[in-house]
């Protein structure tokens, strides 16, 4: 029986439609929070007014000299006037004097309102910071204002005229009062009833507009992922065969992995507990890998400048003097760790160095003396450039300085001699190894070997030579 798809099983159905009403309460959820402008940062101020029922709308425009400076972030009652709560944009609030006048007007003559902050007469001291409360408002005129001022008017109008004005009107409500006071009770109800919610009925309809732009703008952009959707639909019904099979692969894969974990769960234990050991010495010596790598970084070029062309190339040099070779009882030793540990010079986090020479006393100051000479804060010299202590030379088993090689002569027990040959050195000299007949015959045996002739042997052939072939009976043919 052939298994049923992933994609296709009830479990996975039911995954997937969880995730789609997921993703429908995330944008639910992130449209209103761009609508109520949660991800906005604003600094708020105080607008005190002396009049209520205004019906400045919330998120209504805050303008400085025409300019859109902040919005309504919210207008409540207080005491026998209004408080308005503005949020002004942070990188904007700088730039609005301290003595700034709050006037509330209309956009047009019946339309929505906003603020409008007009600069004070003078010269401000500073500018408007957040938490400071503008006592200067401004209102515009309302009806009730101009019906006031109306009345004087209609007390100059001619008795006559208002008469028979008057009198039209009566003769067009007469037997209709009973009628006309009951409209008036129920337009009252409604009115009273809906002017509570004209606020929020503006403001959903202002937002209702701005979602619309919104949506106007990003309709390019929805239409090109509607249409990306559908190809993308198309290929994974196209694909589904692919799909089954990667999805039934990462199953085995899966079903093999816990397989070999199952069967290997305690040797990866003692692996992992083994590996501790090693790591655990591998982070004591640490400090030394940085030495290490440092050093080959250094002898690279050099090993690449020898090795050329498929070629050896080395430039000999005849030193005057030489250390000599090491005594039989000189034998390469590897100390143990409580040797190790007792001894201070060769611990590689140790930076300890000689108070008067500030020479190392210890790895670690060694290590410090290789990464200087790597930038080139130090000068590098070939005479014993390393500077490590004589007790780490003991501990592998060297007993001699061999010339100043490995330290000072008088820190190792031998006593110092004046004699060269007593000390060890030997004397490269070509006249003193071998005789000129012997150089002659060295000669003649490379020359035959490479193929060349003996005039074009260098004398060095004698120096390389002749300890290998000391004791050798050659026949050259």
């Amino acid at each position: 029986m052939a298994a049923t798809p992933l994609a296709e099983r009830p479990l996975s159905l039911k995954v997937l439609g969880a995730l789609l009403i997921a993703v429908m309460l995330f944008f639910v959820w992130l449209t209103w929070a761009f609508f109520n402008k949660a991800f906005v940062d604003t600094d708020d101020v105080v607008v005190d007014t002396g009049k209520a029922g205004l019906n400045l709308p919330q998120n209504a425009d805050v303008k400085l000299r025409g300019m859109i400076v902040g919005e309504v972030r919210d207008v409540e009652p207080a005491g026998d006037g209004v408080r308005i709560t503005l949020g002004l944009k942070p990188d904007l609030i700088d730039e609005i004097p301290a003595n700034v006048e709050a006037q509330i007007v209309p956009k047009t003559l019946f339309g929505e309102k906003y603020v409008a902050l007009i600069p004070g007469d003078g010269a401000s001291s500073g500018s408007l910071q957040a938490g400071d409360v503008i006592e200067r408002a401004e209102v515009p005129i309302e009806v009730e204002s101009l019906l006031n001022d109306l009345y004087p008017l209609l007390e100059a109008v001619e008795p006559a005229e208002l008469s028979y004005t008057l009198t039209a009107v009566a003769g067009a409500l007469e037997g209709r009062g009973e009628k006309l006071g009951d409209t008036l009770v129920q337009a009252n109800d409604y009115l009273e009833a809906i002017n509570p919610d004209v606020p929020q009925l503006v403001d959903d309809v202002v937002k209702l507009g701005t979602v619309s732009d919104g949506y106007a703008a990003a309709m390019p952009e929805i239409g090109r992922l509607l249409e990306n959707t559908v190809v993308t639909g198309n290929t994974v019904v196209a694909k589904r065969t692919q799909l089954t099979a990667f999805f039934d692969e990462g199953t085995r894969l899966a079903n093999t992995l816990t397989e070999f974990v199952d069967t290997n769960a305690d040797n990866l234990e003692a692996l992992t507990k083994q590996n501790r050991v090693l790591l655990g010495v591998t982070a004591d010596y640490a400090s030394t890998f940085p030495c290490f790598t440092g050093g080959m970084a250094t002898i690279l070029p050099r090993l690449d400048s020898v090795l050329r062309n498929n070629t050896v190339h080395i430039d000999l040099e005849l030193l005057a003097q030489q250390p000599g070779p090491y005594s039989l009882d000189e034998r390469a030793v590897v100390p143990s760790n409580a040797k190790l540990d007792d001894t201070l010079a060769a611990d590689p986090r140790s930076t300890a160095r000689d108070p008067e020479t500030g020479l190392p006393k210890a790895l670690g100051a060694v290590c410090q003396d290789l990464a200087q000479i790597k930038k080139g804060n130090i000068t590098f010299t070939q005479e014993n450039p390393f500077k490590v202590a004589t007790e780490v030379y003991k501990l592998v088993g060297v007993k001699d300085s061999h010339g100043g090689k490995f330290g000072d002569p008088e820190d190792y027990e031998r006593s110092a001699v004046a004699s060269l040959d007593s000390a060890g050195y030997w004397s490269p000299s070509m006249a003193d190894i071998d005789s000129a007949g012997q150089r002659e015959d060295v000669r003649a045996v490379a020359a035959a070997y490479a193929g060349v002739d003996a005039d074009d042997v260098p004398d060095a052939a004698s120096l390389l030579l002749s300890p290998i072939l000391r004791g050798t009976a050659v026949d050259a043919r």
